[in-house]
């Protein structure tokens, strides 16, 4: 299982997006997907929160580390 699909198995009302993913934010009460998501070149999960929230809080409220 590649580090992408690890991530997306732990978040909720994920779609496909162009070239990544949408997701709703597990750090915030997301009504809507505010998380994009991409599989970097070198294999590393590239994550953006459009309501703001930092990376580190993105992956702590989906238990990952």
């Amino acid at each position: 299982m590649t580090a992408i699909e690890r991530v997306l198995e732990r978040l909720t009302d994920v779609h496909r997006n162009g070239t990544g993913w949408a997701a709703r934010c597990p750090a915030h009460d997301d009504r809507r997907r505010s998380l994009s998501l991409h599989a970097g070149e070198d294999g590393r999960v590239l994550l953006t929160c459009f309501a703001g929230c930092v990376v580190e809080a993105v992956a702590r409220a989906a238990g990952l580390e």
